[in-house]
């Protein structure tokens, strides 16, 4: 049985028959710099084509998190494609924080120890 952590989320690529996704369950709030690599982490799932008609959504997705100063869920944002509105990636914040900077990882942890 996997325990519920406080930070907890995902993110998907989804729409044409697509459905992929990778997720976050941790005690810790989720960092930019790992957000990051989540992301990659589904780029790298996806084949050539399937990468190709999310490319712009994931560039969104992308600016999103740089441009975040840490999310406070619950939070869901989809990123379409502009010419076929079914194919998209979502970022889903379902509970916790998210896209902070390590900053304020270090901050929480040495304020609640």
């Amino acid at each position: 049985m996997t325990m519920r952590k406080t930070h907890r989320g995902r993110i998907q690529a989804q729409g044409n028959g697509l459905e992929k996704s990778v997720s976050w369950n941790q005690d810790e709030p989720l960092s930019k710099a790992d957000a990051k690599k989540l992301l990659q982490s589904l780029k790298d799932s996806l084949s050539d084509a399937e990468f190709e008609a999310r490319k712009e959504p994931f560039e969104n997705a992308e600016r999103y998190i740089d441009q975040a100063n840490g999310i406070q869920a619950p939070e869901q944002r989809t990123f379409l494609n502009r010419k076929t509105r079914d194919v998209r990636v979502d970022i889903e914040v379902r509970a916790g924080w998210a896209f902070v900077l390590l900053l304020f990882c270090f901050l929480f942890y040495w304020f609640c120890l």
